[in-house]
């Protein structure tokens, strides 16, 4: 409420993407028989919880070149009650799944297998399975709608951003928002539309130019994070209350 309250002090959004059209065209996307009757639905326009799902796919996600299968998976030590009262209902609520989450030694989320699912990600969407290093940014969320761009990057952020406070700030910690992707174009397509958003963000290569991290800095600029994205992960939330 007290951040509802500030957001007229943030400088106004200028989104530049121009395009209105929301209507996804789902009739190209063949469902198996296991799709037919698990009674898997698919999103026929672009929203705002679609979005998100596409983030966290680019974030911890892995869509196979090779089978209809995709997978989404995080850490098992402080991402269970993220995947298991949001992530799942948002799979439920798009797709129609019931998501079977499971834990190993090292990870807790879900592989899927439905060849509806992949068509509409790959056909649909335009998502490049496989290796991440050469995904875009799919050029169905290029619209000028400030809830569907904020719900990509809230997605991404939640599934594979960082949020920490730095001993420079003094006794609470100098608060930095933190982004990373082994795509290039990746990289600089969320340069632009976190500069749209008035974040002024920064960015730099690590690890020999294999990853690109992009960060943001300062209580301002949080926030700004924590209106206009907000915080879907409750590990990010807790940190920063």
């Amino acid at each position: 409420k007290v951040f509802g309250e500030r957001r007229k002090k943030f400088e106004p959004i200028n989104v530049k993407f121009k395009n209105n059209n929301l209507d996804l065209n789902v009739s190209i996307v063949k469902f198996s028989k296991s799709d037919i009757n698990k009674k898997i639905k698919l999103p026929k326009k672009v929203t705002v919880n679609l979005a998100e799902e596409i983030g966290m796919q680019f974030g911890d996600g892995f869509l196979s070149s090779k089978r209809s299968d995709y997978r989404l998976k995080g850490n098992p030590k402080n991402e269970k009650d993220y995947y298991a009262s949001y992530v799942k209902p948002l799979y439920n609520k798009l797709f129609n799944v019931n998501l079977d989450l499971k834990e190993s030694y090292k990870s807790y989320g879900f592989e899927l297998r439905s060849k509806a699912i992949w068509e509409f990600k790959t056909n649909v969407l335009g998502i490049k399975p496989g290796k991440k290093y050469k995904i875009d940014f799919p050029e169905k969320l290029k619209v000028n709608d400030v809830k569907i761009l904020a719900g990509f990057i809230r997605g991404l952020f939640d599934t594979d951003g960082f949020l920490y406070f730095s001993k420079s700030g003094g006794k609470i910690g100098y608060p930095r928002i933190e982004l990373k992707t082994s795509s290039p174009r990746l990289r600089k397509q969320l340069m632009e539309i976190l500069e749209q958003k008035n974040f002024k963000p920064h960015t730099r290569s690590t690890q020999i130019g294999r990853t690109f991290e992009i960060y943001l800095s300062g209580p301002k600029v949080l926030e700004k994070w924590c209106v206009e994205i907000r915080f879907g992960n409750l590990k990010h939330m807790t940190k920063y209350l």
